[in-house]
């Protein structure tokens, strides 16, 4: 964990300042004084930018985009600001950026170390140095707590309540240095920041004892434990775009799911399960509408459900979802996965390397036990996937990663490998006029496991799968 002296300081390099009051606040600070109080500014440098944009997004929806300067500089003028949490990326990156109307925050940022480099200045600018060293005080606690799941349920309470007291200790100096407090919406945020990384350590607490200790009796836990459930709301408008809730609200109802497995057995539909303490407990449209189509889509991926389990979930998907395109897609899933079974040899495919020419990817996969993955289009579900791939790769030398790409245009995606530091010789780019196009196109992290014979083992597991270890593990086996 960091220590407060470790924290980011709010300040710019000198030249950064020089350069920011000379061009980018120029056009900002010569409006009228009335224009001005009306006006969020939003601006910044971007050493080694990996494009000529930033974009500025809210609720998932792009609401303003800025163009790099010759000086990589760019910015923001909002007008009607709403507070909350809003999200830039550039490139293939992306941040959190808390505003407040009339905030001018400015920000720099270097790609090559991105969450690491980011430093922002300026009015509405603490909020922000807060929140990104937060972000990466909770990584480094995940890194750091695996361990401490064999711990009893005493110990790991005491251990999670300190973790959590620190926290809180490092808000209580930030909240003191500030001139004035922050807003109640400001607060709940921060809190949740601080409060739900470690929630989602006790959710996953029963499951991850039982491995450690390798015990196949789900651990009995007092009542204390989860007291704090009893506190929380599941359905805050103001936090379902804030991805450390939706994580554990998806954690807590998934318990809740995998626990009525282990009490009875026989009734194992763990998604049917999920599906249905989402409907009872989740009455925000569009966190539940997300929630049921996750669960939908990992369905597919069960080799171990039953047809009939199956219909079951993708029964009671279509009764309960209210969102019309995402029931569309949904079919269109249901679609390629009849195309393409498990068992089958895997038709030829082929697509275009960086240079240009095509190739067949069953001649790429020959005599491989293969992972085929298709990278998705949200920008956390692509770090998730290049991270995840970094790890499979070490763990499993001998299979073979084929990556491909449905969307980006030719410049844009060979930019992409370059970033992510991707071999060339595995990555690969599917045209919309390839005669198999339909049977992948989407924009999420589904993969194709094949064995060396050329055989699909399973035709539609998602790349972020929880247990996609197992699958490979399984695959060496065969």
């Amino acid at each position: 964990m960091l220590k407060v002296n470790c924290l980011k300081k709010n300040y710019f390099p000198s030249v950064f300042i020089l350069l920011l009051s000379l061009g980018v606040l120029t056009g900002f600070y010569g409006c009228e004084p009335s224009e001005r109080e009306s006006i969020t500014f939003f601006g910044g440098k971007i050493k080694n930018p990996k494009g000529k944009y930033i974009y500025l997004s809210k609720e998932n929806k792009v609401i303003d985009s800025a163009r790099l300067d010759d000086h990589n500089k760019f910015a923001f003028e909002l007008d009607s600001v709403k507070e909350g949490l809003y999200v830039f990326n550039h490139g293939p990156e992306f941040q959190y950026l808390y505003l407040q109307p009339t905030d001018s925050v400015l920000m720099y940022l270097n790609t090559w170390d991105f969450d690491e480099s980011l430093i922002f200045s300026g009015k509405g600018s603490a909020k922000n140095n807060f929140l990104i060293n937060l972000y990466l005080q909770q990584e480094k606690n995940e890194k750091n707590f695996k361990g401490n799941y064999r711990l009893d349920e005493q110990e790991f309470s005491d251990l999670i309540d300190t973790g959590i007291q620190k926290q809180l200790d490092l808000y209580d100096i930030f909240v003191n240095d500030l001139e004035n407090p922050p807003s109640p919406q400001f607060e709940k945020l921060a809190k949740t920041g601080i409060y739900f990384p470690f929630y989602f350590m006790k959710e996953y607490y029963p499951y991850n004892h039982m491995w450690m200790m390798k015990s196949k009796e789900f651990p009995e836990l007092s009542d204390d434990f989860y007291a704090y459930r009893d506190q929380l709301n599941l359905n805050d408008p103001d936090l379902i775009d804030y991805e450390i809730y939706v994580v554990y609200v998806r954690t807590y109802l998934k318990h809740l799911a995998h626990k009525k497995k282990y009490i009875d057995p026989e009734d194992n539909n763990v998604e049917l399960h999920f599906m249905k303490e989402v409907n009872e407990k989740i009455t925000v449209p569009r966190l539940k509408d997300r929630l049921l189509a996750g669960s939908a889509w990992s369905s597919l991926s069960n080799e171990h459900m039953s047809p009939e389990q199956h219909l079951a979930v993708q029964s009671f998907f279509f009764e309960t979802c209210q969102n019309e395109e995402i029931k569309s897609e949904f079919k269109i899933s249901l679609e390629q996965k009849s195309k393409l079974k498990s068992g089958q040899k895997l038709p030829e495919l082929i697509v275009v390397d960086s240079r240009g020419n095509e190739v067949k990817v069953n001649q790429v996969s020959r005599d491989n036990n293969t992972v085929i993955y298709f990278w998705p289009n949200d920008l956390m579900q692509i770090e998730i996937v290049n991270e995840k791939l970094d790890k499979l790769q070490k763990k499993y030398p001998d299979v073979k990663f084929i990556g491909i790409e449905r969307t980006k245009e030719h410049k844009e995606w060979t930019a992409f490998l370059e970033t992510k530091k991707l071999s060339a010789d595995t990555q690969f780019k599917i045209s919309k006029d390839s005669e198999c196009y339909s049977w992948f196109e989407g924009d999420m992290a589904r993969s194709i496991i094949v064995n060396k014979d050329g055989n699909v083992l399973n035709s539609y597991l998602f790349f972020t799968d929880k247990y996609f270890d197992m699958h490979l593990a399984d695959l060496k086996k065969r």
